[in-house]
C-alpha cells in the first residue's frame, strides 16, 4: 500500500483532494485482501486526527473506495463504523472564516460515507 499517496489526499489542508488520487486509492482496494486492511486501517487511524479537514477527506476516500473499491473493502468498513458514526455528531471549533460549515460538512460526509457502506446496490 502506498502511505505517501493516501497521506497526501488526506493532508491537513483547505486544498481539495485531486480527483486522480481517488482512484489511484480506489486501485489499491483490488491489490490484495492484505492492501485492503491495510488501507483500511491507515484511513481509520487519519479519522482519529482532530483536524476537520483530514477528517473530511478521509471520509470522501472511504466513501469513494466504498463504491469503487473492492468488495472486501465494503464488507471491512461494515465491521469498523464506530469513528464513522462519531463524526455523525462532529462538533469542532468553528473556524473564523468558514464558522460551522467545516464541521456540518464532516457531518454530512459522514452521512453519505454510511449509506455507501451499507449500499447494496454498488456492483464491485
Amino acid at each position: 500500500m502506498d502511505k505517501s499517496l493516501v497521506s497526501k489526499a488526506t493532508a491537513d489542508s483547505a486544498e481539495p483532494t485531486p480527483g486522480y488520487m481517488f482512484n489511484e486509492i480506489a486501485r489499491i482496494t483490488h491489490a490484495s485482501v492484505d492492501a485492503c486492511l491495510q488501507l483500511e486501517n491507515f484511513l481509520l487511524k487519519r479519522l482519529k486526527k482532530d483536524s476537520v479537514h483530514v477528517k473530511l477527506k478521509v471520509l470522501r476516500v472511504i466513501k469513494h473506495c466504498c463504491q469503487h473499491g473492492h468488495a472486501t473493502f465494503r464488507r471491512e468498513m461494515q465491521r469498523h463504523t464506530t469513528d464513522i458514526k462519531e463524526c455523525l455528531s462532529h462538533r469542532g471549533t468553528a473556524d473564523a472564516l468558514h464558522g460551522d460549515a467545516l464541521n456540518k460538512a464532516v457531518r454530512d460526509a459522514a452521512q453519505e460515507t454510511m449509506q455507501a457502506i451499507f449500499e447494496t446496490s454498488t456492483a464491485s
